[in-house]
């Protein structure tokens, strides 16, 4: 999932030079970054995206935001499955990990387990959550980062 965005923040010659300041560039920057975050997880929330397993970890709790340099800020969902949940996945076989002979399957109702060689999985549908709404979550972006932006220009200019 490396699909970037980029936000427009104008060209007006006070937002240019108050972009000069890298610090102010991060605080704009990671507010946009946060708010794209909390969008992504009040959508989970919602009961919009997947529903959690188990709530309180799992894929939820793996979605964040970090720094990525000067300017820049990085949203990921830091779990390997992620895409196959934003995605879907066609029709597959899940077979043992390596150096394993089955897989271990829960019976439902706690009754003990099943062992298999492998299993035919159907595949299953997209369950949008991070790159759902994009056009929403951009505004949203733009008006927590403009509000960072503006913030500091008013102090400058008081």
């Amino acid at each position: 999932m490396s699909d970037g965005i980029t936000l427009d923040l104008g060209n007006a010659p006070s937002v240019l030079a108050a972009l000069a300041d890298p610090a102010l560039q991060n605080a704009v920057v990671y507010a946009a970054a946060e708010s794209y975050n909390d969008d992504i997880h009040d959508w989970i929330d919602a009961g919009r995206g997947f529903t959690p397993r188990s709530p309180g970890g799992g894929l939820e709790q793996a979605i964040n935001w970090r720094p990525a340099g000067t300017g820049r800020a990085e949203i990921y969902a830091n779990k390997d499955y992620a895409a196959y949940v934003e995605y879907g996945t066609g029709p597959h076989v899940i077979e043992p990990r390596a150096g394993r002979k089955g897989l271990k399957i829960p019976v439902p109702g706690g009754g003990g387990y099943i062992v298999r060689r492998s299993v035919n999985h159907p595949g299953s549908r997209p369950h949008p959550f991070f790159f759902a709404d994009q056009s929403n979550r951009a505004e949203r972006m733009t008006a927590r980062a403009l509000s960072v932006l503006s913030a500091h220009i008013g102090c400058a200019g008081a």
